[in-house]
Order: structure tokens, then sequence, then C-alpha cells
């Protein structure tokens, strides 16, 4: 790793908590200010799909407390996770297993829809949503990918949309802004300490081969909201026996 992309512990967090951050913020953070390029008091919306998920509850965040967006909207699907996003900042939450076309239609929203978060699948799905929910001249960004990108016979180019990928690895993998990381962790240290900002990790697990098949166990049935965490002292786990 290279030393510009490290930054200190937060002060306010544990190891796991601080563990849990970086890579989740670091990716939201980079597609909301450099590949959907929001400027800070903009008077636009945003619509984060998966927003009680890792990505989208901090990108929430940075929405509306970093970037200061009027309007963030963001799917939900149950009681719990429509009150951790609105806990983590959207202004409004549509449920994903609906038409979320009609539903933000039916929240009259001004300002309207300029940016689109896609950080669930089926990408495809919402991309075409995308087509019909952004303003003209808009953007949507993802980060994950499908079989087929379906734009044509959409609204994409009729409105002028901005179609753009969001990857963490890009810039270590082809050696660009090698400090750039360093620079956004030291940014989300100074907030976290703040209070400006809060950590997303919800549950902690041992860290240990059980605690590993658990936690991917979890992440399969697709129910967990924020962040899960592994730690050497969680559930009574010793220290000697933790990476077993």
């Amino acid at each position: 790793m290279h030393a510009g992309a490290v930054a200190h512990k937060p002060k306010t967090l544990s190891m796991a908590q601080a563990a849990a951050m970086p890579l989740t913020w670091i990716t939201a953070f980079e597609a909301l200010t450099e590949r959907l390029e929001i400027r800070e008091g903009e008077n636009a919306g945003i619509l984060i799909v998966n927003g009680s998920g890792g990505v989208g509850s901090v990108a929430s965040q940075i929405a509306r407390f970093v970037l200061k967006l009027p309007v963030v909207v963001t799917t939900t699907s149950r009681e719990e996770t429509t009150a951790f996003s609105q806990e983590m900042g959207a202004t409004h939450t549509v449920n994903h297993r609906e038409d979320i076309v009609r539903q933000v239609k039916e929240l009259q929203l001004d300002p309207p829809i300029k940016y689109v978060f896609i950080t669930h699948t089926p990408a495809s799905k919402y991309i075409v949503d995308a087509a019909v929910i952004c303003a003209p001249f808009g953007k949507v960004c993802s980060i994950v990918q499908d079989k087929e990108i379906p734009m044509y016979g959409t609204e994409f180019m009729a409105k002028s949309l901005t179609f753009v990928w969001e990857l963490l690895g890009t810039k270590p993998y082809y050696g660009v802004e090698m400090d750039s990381h360093g620079k956004i962790l030291r940014q989300l240290a100074e907030m976290l300490d703040a209070g400006q900002v809060k950590c997303h990790m919800r549950q902690t697990l041992p860290l240990n081969l059980e605690g590993v098949r658990k936690a991917h166990g979890l992440i399969e049935e697709s129910g967990v909201m924020g962040k899960i965490g592994l730690s050497v002292d969680a559930e009574g786990l010793r220290e000697d026996k933790a990476f077993m």
C-alpha cells in the first residue's frame, strides 16, 4: 500500500469501527464528488439505490451532511432499514420492491433528481429507471455491473444523461493520484471526531472462521444494515483464538 493512502485512526472510533469505514466511504466519496461531480450546496436531488447498505448509508451522509444537498432519496423496503437510512441522512425513501419511478414522481420533489447512485443489483433495472427519473443533463453512477447496460430505447440520449462507473481500486491499480485516498480518510477522521458524520457499523462478530462464515451468510441474505465488523474481542473471543 502506498504511504499516501493511509491516515490516522479517528480518536472516537474503536479499531473495528475504524476498519469498517475506509472501503465504503472512499467508494461513496469518489462516486459523489469525482464521478458525479456534485458541488457542495448544489440545488439538486440524488437518488441512492440501497440506502441502508454499506456504501449507500455513507453516501447518504456525504450527500446530506457534507455536500448539503436539499433532497436525498434512498431506496429501502423494511421499517428498520427505512429508519436507519433516515438516520444516515435520507430526506425521503421509496420502496425498491415497488415501482420506484412512480414513487419518486409522487414525491413531487423540488429540486428534482439530478443524480442517481446505484449500489445494488440489478443494475440494469435501475439504469432504466434512472433514465426516467433523472432531470435533463443528469448523471448516473454505478458500483455494480450487469450483463447489459440497457440505455437503448430509454431517455438517456434525449436527456443528454451521463453514465459513469466507480471503482475504488482504479487509482492504486493504475498509479493515479496515489495520495488521494489518504486525503479523503484524513477528512473523514476529522468529521467523525467532530460528530459531523457517523460510523455505519451495526454489528460486530468475532474475528475467526466462525465469525467470517456468519458474516458472509448474513450478507448473502441481503438483510444487513450498514457494515459488519470483525474484532478480536467480539463475543468474548480471546485474542489467542483470533484468526482461527
